[in-house]
């Protein structure tokens, strides 16, 4: 069992809460030397590539509170209707798919030590 039969195929995202965008944007570029990918821009958040890790990216989503530990890793796939019931089959508990504006569809399911991860789905543009 892979996660390409789980998810088919799919990237990876983690979620960074931060209470300063654009602050933390130039942190994330100019002291890590990631590659700001600016076709995912929202007034909330802004998207990194990793150089050297393909489909791999951290994403910064603009909070009012920042909670140290509150991450969010993120699977994005193409269909994510097909994942999250892949996911129930498998047992797990599975929060409903929410439309969170610009196209980009999420739904959150926790490890068994509660850890939050997350299903994403982008426009298909």
């Amino acid at each position: 069992m892979t996660l390409k039969n789980t998810f088919g195929e799919y990237s990876f995202v983690s979620k960074v809460d931060v209470t300063d965008l654009e602050a933390s944007v130039k942190w994330y570029t100019e002291k890590l030397g990631l590659v700001l990918e600016s076709k995912y821009d929202t007034p909330s958040w802004r998207q990194f590539s990793i150089p050297d890790i393909e489909r791999f990216a951290i994403g910064l989503n603009l909070s009012n509170s920042v909670e140290a530990g509150n991450t969010v890793s993120t699977f994005v796939v193409k269909d994510i209707v097909a994942a999250h019931q892949s996911l129930i089959e498998k047992g797990v508990e599975v929060g409903p798919i929410t439309d969170v504006g610009h196209g980009v569809q999420l739904s959150v399911f926790k490890d068994i030590d509660g850890n939050l991860l997350g299903l994403r789905q982008n426009p298909q543009s």
